[in-house]
């Protein structure tokens, strides 16, 4: 599709070249606008051109067009046809769902597994109780005592029995020694009953610590497991609202894309009728006043009724588009060829827009 808005350069003129100047004197330049591409026209624009950044080389191109604020519909057409292209908010958004996900937490390593599975270990491998005086110290300390105690006794039985026999040996002396010495022998034995109880006690509170200890160790490891499980579903909920936040700008963008498509398809051909219109009306009123010269008058040919069509056809267009300024310049560009009638019903037309019907 070509585009409405031509390259222009030193020595164009026409309608284009007239739109060209009225932009540039919107910009702050004071151009007649008589539609030729003279030396000021491109000092002027040579002037714009450096001002706003581009090669200043006096040539009214697509981007001169575009930085005037006059890019016609079919070059945003064309750049639209070339394929969509997501909006800057939109590549940020994919952007920072991506970088979140890529911070995904990794899965569960318990810090507490190892001493863990030690206790564990400890107390499946604990041996059932038995009880064995000769391999428990209290006992063994106990019977070194009584031992002692009973060795002391017999020896003093046995002192005063031969003190009493004049220091002879007797046989009652060793009975009565030795029955002293059994006593503490039958007391060390009636201790073996609570030492037993205290080895049990024992051995229930060993295996109670380990049991407390690996109780201990497993609330840690829920509570570790837990906070992991938290920073999982933030994360989670993160990137799902980072996701949602992207799809949603991608699908609205896209249906702006659509909708800006199916606009300027509109506008194009506008623009197309506009231009084919005016080719029509110019075609038409140069037929005219080629004919009233052909007869020797010097008056300005009135328009004639198809002209006026036209020209009404192509108004209504730039109307249509917003583009009062346009019809404005038509209206005065004909308006000393309009027939009377022709008149009023056009400045009917410009009144109902309050389009102003002077320079």
């Amino acid at each position: 599709m070509a585009s409405s808005y031509p390259m222009l350069r030193y020595g164009s003129s026409g309608q284009e070249v007239r739109r060209l100047q009225q932009a540039l004197n919107r910009a702050g330049y004071s151009l007649e606008v008589d539609g030729g591409f003279g030396e000021k026209t491109r000092a002027a624009l040579m002037d714009y051109q450096r001002r706003a950044g581009m090669t200043p080389d006096g040539v009214a191109g697509s981007k001169t067009w575009a930085s005037l604020g006059l890019q016609s519909a079919q070059d945003r057409l064309a750049g639209l046809e070339k394929g969509y292209t997501p909006s800057r908010e939109t590549q940020e958004a994919r952007r920072s769902w991506e970088e979140l996900a890529a911070r995904q937490p990794g899965d569960y390593t318990s810090p507490y597994a190892d001493r863990m599975e030690d206790l564990l270990r400890q107390m499946e491998s604990r041996e059932a109780f038995s009880y064995d005086p000769s391999r428990d110290e209290m006992f063994r300390r106990y019977a070194r005592l009584y031992q002692r105690q009973g060795q002391t006794a017999m020896e003093d039985t046995l002192g005063q029995a031969a003190g009493l026999t004049g220091g002879y040996d007797s046989s009652y002396a060793r009975q009565a020694g030795q029955q002293e010495y059994n006593r503490y022998m039958q007391e060390l034995a009636a201790l073996v009953p609570q030492l037993q109880q205290d080895a049990w006690d024992r051995y229930e509170t060993q295996g109670q610590a380990l049991l407390d200890q690996y109780k201990l160790l497993q609330g840690q490891d829920e509570d570790a497991y837990g906070q992991w499980r938290d920073r999982v579903e933030d994360w989670q909920d993160a990137s799902r609202q980072a996701r949602d936040r992207y799809e949603s700008l991608e699908k609205q963008d896209y249906s702006n894309y659509l909708a800006l498509m199916k606009y300027y398809a509109s506008r194009a051909k506008q623009e197309q009728d506009a231009a084919l219109a005016q080719q029509k009306l110019e075609a038409s009123a140069a037929r005219s006043g080629s004919a009233r010269s052909s007869s020797g008058g010097s008056r300005k040919a009135s328009l004639s009724s198809t002209a006026s069509e036209s020209l009404e056809r192509t108004m209504n267009t730039y109307l249509s588009q917003g583009d009062t300024g346009r019809v404005k310049q038509l209206f005065l560009q004909y308006r000393d060829r309009m027939t009377p009638l022709q008149k009023r019903r056009f400045e009917k037309l410009m009144g109902k827009y309050n389009i102003p019907m002077t320079e």
